[in-house]
């Protein structure tokens, strides 16, 4: 069974002058994440939908419930491929997934959907019942440059995504130079706090969460509204 883990999140739009000054504060307080570059690295996203893009009408109508279905690799590293289920209700919710190999992977790029059915694990089994009820199916790519921060009072992370892309050429998923059109202006980033027990007094305070304004924006959103 995979362990279900139930994280508050709060989402703000920021300029690229406020990345920086927000990399300066952050990092004299909180640890960098411990992956990428001093909590610096590539984030790579295949986004799955339905025949009838519920998923995207999910996020475009602000439904109480939305299910997304993704597949993620971090800094173009083929040894940790993770299929996810992301369940947002109201301002909380929780992801669940499982590792995958490249050939995995690549099947799953084709519709090849059939060897999930045999797996042990009852979250790779829904995303092929998932596959055979709604015509699941791969349909953009979104990638982004994220600076992670950790705080171990309240189980905090702090993310602050810049540079956000999409492409629909999601056959060339693995294509390190697959490149892509950006789905923001080029001032402007997206900035993320997570927690799943309780939110420090002083991190308000450092980000300067009261003079900004709170947004539900969707990367996922975002990558799909060019096609």
């Amino acid at each position: 069974m995979n362990p279900i883990t139930y994280r508050r999140e709060l989402k703000y739009r920021v300029s690229r002058a406020d990345r920086t000054l927000l990399l300066c504060r952050l990092g004299k307080v909180l640890r960098p994440d411990v992956h990428g570059n001093n909590g610096v690295y590539t984030v790579r996203t295949l986004y799955f939908d339905s025949l009838y893009d519920d998923a995207l009408r999910d996020s475009l109508e602000s439904e109480a419930e939305k299910t997304k279905f993704r597949l993620r690799m971090y800094d173009f590293d083929e040894g940790f491929l993770r299929l996810e289920k992301k369940v947002k209700q109201g301002g909380g919710g929780y992801k669940i997934g499982a590792l995958l190999t490249r050939a995995e992977c690549e099947r799953l790029l084709c519709g090849g959907y059939a060897f999930l059915q045999n797996k042990d694990d009852a979250f790779l089994r829904e995303c092929f019942a998932r596959s055979e009820s709604g015509g699941m199916r791969p349909v953009c790519v979104v990638q982004y440059s994220r600076a992670a921060f950790t705080c171990p009072d309240g189980d905090v992370r702090i993310t602050i995504d810049s540079d956000i892309r999409t492409s629909r050429f999601v056959n060339r998923f693995f294509d390190p130079k697959l490149g892509g059109a950006p789905v923001t202006a080029a001032d402007q980033c997206v900035l993320e706090i997570k927690y799943s027990r309780f939110l420090p007094d002083y991190i308000p305070h450092l980000v300067g969460i009261g003079d900004r304004e709170l947004t539900a924006s969707s990367k996922y959103a975002l990558g799909r509204q060019y096609y």
